[in-house]
């Protein structure tokens, strides 16, 4: 009976870990229902049955009627009781846990205790992960490495779900085709999927042969749908965590042609990325020859164009302010197109401006010629919002680049960052330091850094769209503005001192993981939502607390 019960216990806790897993890419309320589970079981392991049904044995009928929910309750309480003294005993775990404390310290500054007890809420895997991990039996090398299998199938679905997605053109945004998921999250586990595939793939004796030639083409395929996806963080983090690890390989080996070997590498691949996004700069700055003393006056109906000859935008080197017709669009758009002319598109942008720059990109005039030139699915695009036919390209780094640098140009002369994610997170980070400034000792505490944003953006006068004034996207930050230097000391101690007490700081998955949370946390608030939170708490606490063996690099 007693190793049944144990065996049962196991199962469960097992179960909930797979769906945990599985629920990683795909669902919000997967990973709040596994870990409710996770609860669920662990307190179960440690209620104390047998004095219950001794204790039960001991009582007359109405007795045990009276008693039984009552002693199971107090039960209940003292097997958490003893869980959580185990927990304390294990003070990596509790030193990583102590960030959920932080938060709780930060409500002694915190007027708006609404938002941060929602804030606690979202945060508490901080503290019941490390709880689980840390207080359970650890896995075996073998059935961690399981896990990892289930976590890289459940991304091979998701992915290749998504890649079906964007090929039928079901979303607006591609940003938002993983959905319920944010595809900033989903990057970081695509990202953690390719370095464990590439782990997989070299190391000997984890896995049979055959096994391993199967790991290569996921891994490409992994590579190839940060492309497809235009995911262009997760590409980002991807090569800088090479470009992090080379030099840590070279500096852990001993064997010199290895290190030349890396240094070589790291060159080639810098060199490389170099040249291809200078000519990309360069290709985007360029500006096709044009005699503007002869341009023609009238369109192929007679209607005579406006020439802006002055205005020196381009799109793909054309110009963008001449050989416009604004009637003939008008009204051969409308006659295309259910959203009329002078409303606005799918992204709340002009419509008429995104006509005008996705004409231009293809190197056509602005008249009713060129529109009836587009195709339907041109059509559709601009509607989405798109405003270059290089966004189209599929597998093309070049879109996002020319997304930014119009971004970027559109803020030099404006000072207005709305529609470019890098330029309103250089102001998201001008307010942040502004506000750092003000409370750089004690922050603001956890409840009212919105208050303290919108504050701050008053300010400064920010030309940014009042729906997009949100926080810093720099996890760093946020911890700095809620709870000022000696949180942000203690955050940092939090996450990098139980590697060093559990003597795991030479552990490729953890090492790779340190890595790319950290290049996550300089332009993401990573830990502020639920599928950020329970992405960096679980594979945290995973990897360092729920394994008896690590994977050296």
């Amino acid at each position: 009976m007693k190793m049944t019960w144990k065996h049962f216990e196991r199962f469960w806790y097992i179960t909930s870990l797979c769906i945990i897993i599985a629920s990683l890419p795909f669902s919000k309320f997967g990973q709040s229902f596994g870990q409710f589970m996770m609860a669920g079981g662990w307190i179960v392991e440690r209620f104390d049955y047998r004095k219950l049904r001794s204790y039960l044995a001991l009582q007359s009928f109405s007795g045990k009627l009276l008693l039984f929910l009552p002693y199971t309750f107090y039960l209940g309480f003292e097997g958490i009781g003893k869980g959580f003294v185990q927990f304390y005993r294990n003070k990596p775990a509790l030193i990583f846990s102590s960030i959920l404390f932080l938060h709780l310290a930060g409500l002694i500054f915190t007027s708006d205790f609404g938002y941060a007890f929602k804030d606690l809420r979202t945060k508490l895997p901080i503290l019941l992960l490390p709880l689980f991990f840390s207080t359970s039996e650890a896995f075996e090398k073998k059935g961690f490495h399981r896990f990892m299998l289930l976590f890289i199938l459940a991304i091979l679905v998701r992915s290749v779900y998504n890649a079906w997605l964007i090929q039928t053109n079901q979303y607006i945004d591609i940003r938002d085709v993983s959905r319920n998921i944010s595809h900033i999250i989903f990057g970081l586990l695509l990202t953690m999927g390719i370095y464990s595939l590439l782990f997989y793939s070299i190391k000997k004796g984890l896995f049979p042969s055959w096994l391993r030639l199967l790991f290569i083409p996921v891994l490409l395929w992994f590579i190839f749908y940060l492309i497809l996806s235009q995911s262009f963080t997760g590409f980002a983090i991807s090569i800088l965590t090479l470009m992090i690890l080379i030099p840590i390989l070279i500096f852990k080996t001993r064997k010199r042609w290895f290190k030349i070997s890396m240094v070589i590498l790291i060159l080639l691949i810098s060199t490389g990325f170099f040249f291809y996004f200078r000519a990309i700069i360069n290709d985007y700055y360029k500006a096709n020859p044009i005699d503007f003393t002869r341009l023609e006056q009238y369109t192929s109906r007679g209607n005579k164009y406006i020439n802006n000859i002055y205005a020196p935008q381009t799109e793909n080197g054309n110009y963008l302010w001449i050989y416009i017709q604004w009637d003939e669009l008008r009204e051969s758009w409308n006659t295309r197109s259910k959203i009329p002319f002078d409303s606005v598109d799918k992204k709340k942008q002009p419509i008429a401006y995104t006509v005008i720059r996705f004409l231009t990109s293809k190197g056509w005039r602005k008249d009713a010629d060129a529109v009836e030139k587009l195709t339907p699915a041109e059509v559709e695009a601009i509607e989405k919002g798109v405003a270059n036919a290089v966004f189209l390209e599929e597998f093309s780094i070049r879109g996002r680049v020319y997304e930014f640098l119009h971004g970027f140009e559109n803020y030099r002369e404006t000072g207005n960052p709305t529609g470019s994610t890098l330029m309103q997170r250089l102001e998201f980070w001008k307010a942040s330091f502004g506000i750092i400034r003000g409370n750089w000792l004690y922050g603001v505490g956890t409840g009212d850094m919105n208050i303290a944003f919108q504050e701050q953006y008053e300010k400064m006068h920010s030309k940014l769209a009042p729906d997009q004034r949100w926080r810093s996207h720099n996890q760093f930050l946020s911890i700095f503005i809620g709870f000022g230097i000696f949180g942000l000391v203690w955050f940092l101690v939090a996450i990098l001192y139980p590697p060093f007490l559990q003597r795991r700081y030479g552990d490729f998955f953890i090492i790779v993981f340190l890595i790319i949370s950290f290049l996550s946390m300089m332009t993401e608030d990573t830990i502020e939502s639920q599928t950020g939170v329970v992405f960096f708490t679980f594979f945290y606490s995973f990897f360092l607390f729920a394994r008896k063996v690590t994977d050296p690099l």
